[in-house]
């Protein structure tokens, strides 16, 4: 499946292991585990894009959890674990690819519920 990325940061993120996990809504329960990865910077469907889309790795994702994020009440549900602590909220964050909580709050903008995507066997190009 592919999985792409519009932060050209994510690549470098992924490859040195800092982001671990993406985070998607997953509407139609596409995401399973077992299922292969092709890692994109941008989206290869998109062949008029300013910065060329290309993929940078292949994995298989390895574990999903279900995630809640209220980021007016600065919380995330994890599986049913809630977090409210601005250190942990900051590091399930780095671990998403953003610098802290404060960051990842400017892209999750509103409540939202979805699917933490995690990958293994990974092998970058």
């Amino acid at each position: 499946m592919l999985l792409t990325f519009t932060k050209p940061k994510f690549e470098a993120l992924i490859k040195e292991n800092i982001k671990k996990h993406t985070i998607r809504a997953d509407k139609t329960n596409r995401w399973k585990v077992g299922n292969t990865i092709q890692f994109w910077n941008g989206n290869p469907r998109n062949v008029h894009a300013k910065n060329k889309p290309h993929q940078f790795g292949n994995g298989v994702c390895e574990r999903i959890s279900h995630i809640e994020i209220y980021p007016s009440k600065n919380e995330i549900i994890i599986e049913g674990y809630k977090y409210n602590n601005t250190e942990v909220l900051s590091k399930i964050a780095i671990n998403d690819g953003f610098e802290n909580w404060e960051e990842m709050k400017t892209f999750f903008t509103e409540d939202f519920v979805g699917k933490m995507i995690f990958w293994k066997d990974c092998v970058w190009s």
